[in-house]
């Protein structure tokens, strides 16, 4: 039995590829302000490489590979991101089938989201009309603790009152979904979908149950899981 179906929210509810893209932009122009000599194809090389080795944290990383300093990296990576501050709202929305997916998995169970996020995500699930899906709502910076840490996904099954293997993870990542939700016996089903699509898992712990190439087919892969049991 299926009865809780949780999901990360960017890059698989939610199209976080222009805010991906901001952060990338202000890590190549820091880097760069710091004499640091790198081009936006430099980067996104070094960046795609490193997520195909499930490499965390990704950005980073990316710039350390370059800088070989730990302390410009550092200053790289606080001013870039109060240069992207906010654009987690204007930059993150919804995909178009995320409401119809949603509504068709609530049917059959219940909805909760498991996700490496600001508070103020919260906004844009109010604002894109995903909010009211949701019975439990698991944000990393709200609870001090982030993806892969398996604790994120014990609240999230504690809050929900829920034996993992009665839920199902589906998410975009390899290494915060995947690994973590199975480490603690959740099904998972991957959506290989946006910037994480080329990751690739190497231990039996880091594959899933199911894959998919786009949210739409979410729920044909929970009704299969479900058909399992």
């Amino acid at each position: 039995m299926i009865s809780w179906v949780f999901f990360d929210l960017g890059g698989t509810l939610l199209d976080e590829s222009a805010y991906h893209d901001a952060i990338v932009r202000a890590y190549v122009d820091l880097m760069n302000e710091h004499s640091v000599h790198v081009t936006l194809d430099e980067f996104l090389a070094v960046r795609d490489l490193l997520i195909a080795r499930l490499t965390s944290p990704l950005f980073v990383t990316t710039c350390m590979e370059f800088t070989k300093d730990p302390q410009v990296t550092e200053s790289i990576r606080r001013d870039a991101w109060a240069r992207v501050a906010g654009a987690e709202v204007t930059m993150q929305h919804a995909f178009p089938e995320a409401r119809e997916v949603l509504e068709v998995v609530g049917r059959h169970a219940s909805l909760g989201t498991i996700a490496n996020q600001h508070p103020n995500v919260r906004d844009v699930l109010r604002r894109d009309g995903l909010e009211s899906f949701f019975r439990v709502v698991v944000i990393s910076e709200e609870r001090g603790v982030a993806k892969p840490d398996r604790k994120l996904f014990s609240l999230a099954l504690r809050e929900a009152g829920c034996k993992p293997r009665e839920a199902v993870m589906v998410g975009d990542r390899i290494d915060n979904d995947v690994e973590p939700a199975r480490a603690l016996d959740l099904r998972t089903v991957l959506v290989r979908n946006g910037v994480f699509r080329h990751q690739q898992g190497i231990r039996a712990g880091q594959r899933p149950d199911v894959e998919v190439s786009n949210l739409r087919d979410v729920p044909h892969a929970i009704d299969r899981l479900a058909r399992e049991t």
